[in-house]
């Protein structure tokens, strides 16, 4: 073996291995989710060899010149041992990557992983750890954060002078902060960790008004200020730009959330700019196409623009949960959820009276939308003018409705009073409209938002299930517990880590950490790896486990001689993506029944709607069609579909549209789909109708 080490004075990667200490062994150690490291001992005394130094250059290789390490001291090599004799200077390097910055590779299966294959009379293998019963259960409960449950129509009647209306039920908001973004352009640069700059003209600054918009190259998509990270298109946001001053030849878009590149075709929602003389017009873009009605706006006034879109769904994107199991890993959860769209842009006249309502531009909704965009509120082809503000606000689930007694249909924005909007939501589900805009006799006022509920799965391995049958065992082994990192925002998240946790368990290397030792050259010639896989082969089978760890240590002989331990090992300590903990919830209602596959339910009905409200019937139209010889079902009570039970059952319909009679004033129905298996399956979630509507 051979220890190189080039001190950076000129004189290149000098020969350190006569200097080291024979009692103090050279050690290469390599760990999964960390920096290879080299460490060793010198004995300089007697030597021209200068003492190593902080970045200096550590090389090496073995008899066959294969390089085994390359990297750079951590700091200068230090004095250690007692007597003079024994004194020496230690030193510790890192992976030459170290230097680069950043974190050492952390992938729960690294891309270069390889199977070393090894028989069992070539190592000395060791278990170091007693088997732990929760890797092995086969019956688990995962649960998550507070998440969307039901989808909720609550109406009530306008009379023309009740101002406060008081939900049912606090409408589901996801912790945390409601302001994603929020930047008066007050500070000397532009925060870079909220926003993103495109401009090879250098026409946006920072200034007198805030955000300073000089111009632009002419080319759409040139020049863009766009949030640093995306957005997720679910719930209710709202985005704002307040003190907005535009000057005659401005063009371009403002206030745009992007399913793709920042191009006006692929604006997703957004207000675009005509200032050429005479014409000056703001107007909705919506799915790259202009629409609704342009708003004529003045030199020389403020404005302020909004932007409101409003999804029922909360998560736009499952999370993904995975396990290292027998060499494979193994992905479950992902992928996207599909959801309508619904958009109101509208502008204000700053220089008008404060309970002046803002002017809609647009107001509809889009069939199909984008799970996430990029939201940027400057995308200047020629924009000139000043925004003293832009913000961005989750707002939580709830959306609300107004149909006039002549049937015209109205979207209801809420905001702080004094805003133009016309009501403001109290976090516990209080409705207060501003004086002016409180709901007329006979108008129907319709809210929908999502109810909020723990999310909780619970799965078992079928197999072991039917093995336990067979054999009349109890039950199988079980475990109960919560999930981290990432935290499940749904059921379906709940259920993706729990599919997660039984394939590990169900593998007959988990619970196992051993290390197997041998002479480098000798059980195989491939030099190992974290992350790469040892196939052990003995007598009792062969077993494929993940090496977390590798140690090379340098014998002193000659020729060469160096032992590889390997460690290794299947648990959910090292072979999850994600982290588990022994506790649930102490509001989680107890016990969790065995969650069914949501691939296999009929969907949700989040498109439910009640289009007539009648003192003696709600009109409903489903949003979705049947299944074949399936229907939907309506109950009084959220707790008997799929039941026998029928005290609580108001109906069944085979088709979209259906009517539910009235019998007083305050009722709640649930509706559910199921489709045409026997017995039915349901949707997993019911949307939920509540009444507060006088009686014919």
């Amino acid at each position: 073996m051979l220890l190189a080490i080039d001190n950076n004075d000129g004189s290149g990667g000098i020969d350190y291995t006569p200097a080291l200490l024979r009692d103090t062994p050279l050690l290469i150690t390599r760990r999964h989710g960390e920096w290879a490291r080299c460490t060793g001992s010198l004995d300089l005394q007697g030597t021209p060899l200068p003492v190593p130094a902080s970045r200096a250059l550590v090389m090496v290789s073995d008899d066959a010149g294969a390089t085994l390490f390359r990297g750079y001291l951590q700091a200068n090599a230090r004095l250690t041992g007692g007597k003079a004799a024994r004194q020496g200077f230690s030193f510790t390097a890192l992976d030459a990557a170290w230097l680069k910055g950043g974190l050492p590779p952390d992938s729960l299966q690294p891309d270069t992983a390889a199977t070393h294959t090894l028989t069992g009379s070539d190592v000395e293998l060791a278990y170091t750890t007693a088997e732990r019963a929760e890797d092995l259960a086969t019956d688990v409960t995962v649960s998550g954060g507070d998440a969307a449950a039901e989808y909720v129509t609550e109406l009530f009647r306008g009379d023309g002078t009740t101002a406060t209306f008081t939900l049912a039920h606090q409408p589901f908001r996801e912790s945390g902060s409601t302001v994603l973004l929020d930047d008066s352009f007050d500070d000397p640069l532009l925060n870079t960790s909220r926003w993103t700059k495109h401009d090879p003209g250098s026409f946006l600054s920072l200034g007198a008004g805030g955000l300073r918009m000089g111009g632009g190259n002419g080319m759409d998509g040139a020049t863009v200020l766009q949030s640093t990270s995306s957005v997720e298109m679910g719930g209710t946001l709202v985005a704002e730009a307040t003190g907005l001053l535009l000057t005659t030849g401005s063009d371009g878009l403002l206030m745009g959330f992007y399913g793709t590149g920042v191009t006006e075709g692929s604006c997703v929602a957004g207000i675009r700019v005509h200032g050429e003389a005479g014409a000056h017009t703001l107007q909705a873009v919506v799915n790259g196409t202009e629409s609704g009605t342009p708003y004529t706006f003045n030199d020389g006034h403020t404005y302020v623009v909004r932007v409101r879109l409003h999804c029922a769904e909360l998560q736009r994107a499952r999370g993904s949960y995975s396990a290292l199991v027998g060499g494979s890993l193994q992905t479950f959860g992902g992928g996207i959820v599909p959801a309508p769209l619904h958009i109101v842009i509208e502008a204000l006249d700053l220089g008008l009276a404060s309970s002046t309502l803002a002017t809609v531009l647009f107001d509809g909704a889009l069939a199909a939308s984008s799970p996430q965009c990029v939201f940027a509120p400057v995308n200047s082809t020629q924009l000139t003018g000043s925004i003293r503000r832009v913000t961005l606000h989750q707002t939580g689930s709830a959306w609300a409705l107004s149909t006039a007694a002549d049937g015209a249909l109205t979207t209801r924005r809420s905001g702080p009073t004094g805003t133009g909007a016309d009501y403001a939501l109290s976090s516990t589900g209080v409705l207060t409209f501003d004086p002016g805009r409180v709901p007329q006799p006979g108008e129907l006022l319709t809210v929908s938002y999502r109810r909020s509920s723990r999310s909780v799965a619970r799965r078992k391995d079928s197999a072991s299930d039917q093995a336990r049958l067979q054999l009349a065992l109890p039950g199988l082994p079980a475990w109960a517990g919560s999930a981290a990192k990432p935290k499940p925002r749904s059921r379906e998240d709940c259920i993706a880590a729990a599919q997660a946790l039984l394939a590990l368990a169900t593998d007959s290397a988990t619970s196992q950490a051993s290390h197997a030792t041998w002479v480098r050259g000798t059980a195989t010639a491939d030099d190992v790896q974290p992350g790469d896989f040892l196939s052990i082969a003995t007598a009792n089978g062969t077993q494929t486990l993940p090496v977390q760890a590798v140690t090379l240590t340098d014998g002193n002989a000659a020729p060469e001689l160096m032992t590889v331990r390997a460690d290794f090992e299947q648990s959910r300590t090292v072979s999850l993506s994600f982290t588990v903990n022994n506790s649930l919830p102490e509001d989680l209602a107890l016990p969790v029944a065995v969650t069914p596959d949501p691939g296999n339910l009929p969907a949700a009905l989040a498109g439910l709607q009640v289009t007539v409200a009648t003192g003696s019937a709600l009109q409903i139209d489903s949003g979705c069609d049947a299944p074949a010889n399936g229907g939907f079902e309506v109950r009084r009570s959220n707790a008997n579909f799929g039941s026998a039970i029928t005290a609580d059952l108001v109906l069944q319909s085979p088709v979209r549209s259906f009517s539910i009679p009235r019998q007083a004033f305050a009722e709640r129905f649930f509706v559910r789909m199921y489709d045409g298996a026997t017995p039915p399956t349901y949707s997993a979630v019911s949307s939920e109708v509540l009444t507060s509507l006088p009686l014919s």
